[in-house]
């Protein structure tokens, strides 16, 4: 009997999504990040959302920014998402967005 419970434990752990959930990666182009001040902003309101674990923004040339989130993987985030969490009184722009990978 305890070797049935083990082996359903471990078919269980094998067959959640989540433990091999594998890491997903987003790129965006951004307008209108002028000081540290709006890349901290930034990382703070895209932090919130499901999932992400690092967000890298890299200046691009005089008024393009390239943004970089790396996610868990549980969940997929579009670039509404994005925006949602950018708030809607933002004066930041994603002008592209894309999944890598």
């Amino acid at each position: 009997m305890k070797a049935l419970l083990t082996c359903l434990l471990l078919f269980s752990l094998f067959l959640s999504q989540d433990t091999f959930a594998a890491e997903a990666s987003y790129t965006a182009n951004m307008k209108g990040i002028d000081c540290a001040g709006c890349k901290k902003t930034i990382s703070r309101s895209l932090g919130k959302i499901k999932g992400v674990k690092t967000i890298r923004i890299t200046k691009v040339s005089e008024d393009q920014h390239q943004l970089t989130i790396v996610t868990d993987g549980t969940t997929a985030i579009s670039r509404a998402d994005a925006v949602k969490a950018l708030g809607k009184d933002s004066h930041f722009e994603i002008t592209s967005w894309a999944k890598a990978g």
